[in-house]
């Protein structure tokens, strides 16, 4: 972030984008929002954010599919543009947790790469209209 300074926006540029755990980077991203002064994002572009990096963590499989399954649910809020998809994402979280115990089996994994790179095709497309 050239010539961007800031105690804040050191804090998080230290860190490791892979290393990071989730509590500690939204708690830093949070800080360097508000000494930057930006605004918080519109609920349509905070839910692609979050759906796009949940997405792409569970395409190179740095988060456990049970975990990227739970994250997904952020797709269902008031506005979204993927509010139509919340079904098929409970019906993932449901059959994980319902029959399979919670431990997804590889056609689940399956099952929830493809909604993961469908997610991101479709804000790929939106964003490029």
């Amino acid at each position: 972030m050239a010539g961007v300074s800031g105690d804040a926006v050191l804090a998080l540029a230290a860190e490791s984008a892979r290393t990071l755990p989730a509590h500690d980077a939204k708690r830093r991203l949070a800080a360097v929002t508000v000494e930057l002064g930006l605004p918080e994002p519109e609920l349509p572009t905070a839910v692609a954010l979050i759906a796009t990096d949940t997405c792409e963590r569970i395409l190179d499989r740095s988060i456990p599919a049970e975990v990227g399954i739970h994250e997904l649910n952020v797709v269902g809020h008031e506005g979204s543009p993927l509010n139509d998809l919340l079904p098929t994402v409970a019906g993932l979280a449901a059959h994980l947790e319902d029959d399979l115990g919670g431990r997804a089996d590889d056609d689940l994994q399956t099952r929830l790469a493809a909604l993961a790179r469908a997610i991101l095709d479709r804000l790929t497309a939106g964003n490029s209209a």
